[in-house]
């Protein structure tokens, strides 16, 4: 048995953001950090578009990401940051509430953002040529797109470089513990060549039954851990894992695809990230272009398939020809298909577990986890080394708000 002061589960951005804040907070103290894929392959970090703004509706949403930003802008050679703005359109029925929202958000005061009427919108970008359905845009200046696994990397750096460890090819199946103690956790530690198919067999079995079998099959070892401190960022598979503890949660994955297109007509190398009012979001990938959009017939479950060209048709291209003739010849590239883990009220969930004194969690960030990584990593560190918030008050994200009643919602989603 091993035993470790902090035991996080899940290596993406914000278990990577944890360890190194834990790390500084408690120095001494051991921190490991385990997930079946260090590297990614099929994690929502790694899929994901980069994009990282302040805009939202909700002030904890909008202090997360925008302590986040003024961190990486620190470091954002490092992290391949680009603050290229922003660029959020909305119909006309839409766009006042959008707008005053917005305005009336006191987490908002001084973030540089400009409310464009239709005609400035075309004068800022006059490739959006079509834009009678429009009521204004909203442009913020520090946001901008960032490289997730660079800065998923420097988390990592950082952590170890105060002492983390990170652990490769473990899967946590069992955990046991009482209301106060150490958690016993039992993990498959699989061998390092398994294959990308057989890490998706694992990330997408039904239950835990069949990721037993594979473990078997691989000849995994099972090792037990013995942690004084047990943090759930598992991402996608918070759910999962919350049901290992014998814990509901309301959270579920939730698949959101992405297209790699080119575009002859037009090159937005210089800008940043593009909303149209449609709910289709894109921006510049290197000369090509990079769409996506949440389709709202989508069922939840552990789906990482593409649907190819036909998506792309569908909801990506189609929406663009109705903003500019200079998208109506697109040609399809490739995609790529990744899980959001999505909250009941589309707000990160991060905080204490009830009724364990020694289990938290930080997960559900639905689809926000770059843009609020840094900032929520620290909040939950200094609630486990000091039993508060003190930097950030998160008091009300945790998960025992939707028994309570009680919701942060968010609406300004894509």
């Amino acid at each position: 048995m091993r035993d470790v002061d902090v035991l996080i589960v899940g290596a993406g951005l914000v278990g990577s953001s944890l360890a190194m804040h834990v790390a500084r907070l408690q120095p001494g103290r051991s921190v490991r950090v385990v997930d079946l894929d260090l590297a990614g392959t099929l994690s929502s970090s790694e899929l994901n578009a980069g994009g990282v703004r302040v805009t939202w509706n909700h002030p904890l949403n909008a202090a997360l990401s925008r302590m986040s930003i003024d961190y990486y802008e620190t470091v954002a050679g490092e992290i391949g940051f680009l603050q290229r703005g922003y660029f959020w359109m909305h119909d006309k029925a839409h766009w006042g509430a959008a707008r005053d929202s917005l305005q009336k958000n006191a987490a908002l005061k001084g973030a540089a953002i400009d409310y464009l009427s239709p005609a400035e919108i075309t004068q800022h970008f006059p490739f959006f040529d079509k834009t009678s359905d429009l009521g204004g845009a909203t442009f913020s200046h520090k946001d901008g797109l960032l490289n997730a696994n660079l800065l998923k990397s420097h988390y990592r750096k950082q952590a170890k470089a105060a002492g983390a460890v990170f652990q490769d090819r473990t899967w946590v199946h069992a955990a046991r513990g009482a209301h106060s103690g150490p958690v016993e956790v039992k993990a498959w530690v699989f061998p390092a060549e398994m294959s990308e198919d057989d890490i998706r067999t694992e990330l997408t079995a039904r239950n835990e039954a069949e990721g037993d079998g594979l473990a078997h099959t691989l000849g995994a070892r099972e090792e037990t851990l013995r942690a004084k401190v047990l943090v759930n960022c598992s991402g996608p598979w918070a759910r999962r894992f919350a049901s290992l503890m014998g814990l509901e949660c309301p959270c579920f994955p939730l698949r959101r695809q992405v297209s790699l297109f080119s575009c002859r007509e037009v090159d937005l190398r210089q800008y940043g990230m593009f909303v149209d009012s449609s709910g289709v979001y894109f921006h510049p990938e290197g000369n090509d272009i990079l769409g996506g959009f949440a389709t709202p017939e989508e069922t939840p479950g552990y789906n990482l398939n593409y649907d190819g060209e036909e998506f792309f048709n569908e909801r990506i291209w189609a929406a663009l020809f109705e903003r500019s003739t200079k998208f109506e010849n697109l040609k399809h590239l490739t995609g790529w298909a990744g899980l959001y883990e999505v909250s009941p009220d589309k707000s990160a969930v991060v905080g204490r577990v009830a009724p364990f004194d020694q289990v938290y969690e930080a997960h559900s960030f639905s689809g926000r986890g770059a843009m609020q990584s840094y900032a929520a990593g620290l909040a939950l560190a200094e609630l486990i080394a000091k039993g508060r918030f003190e930097t950030l008050d998160l008091t009300g994200m945790d998960g025992g708000r939707f028994a309570r009643g009680e919701s942060v919602d968010e609406g300004l989603l894509i």
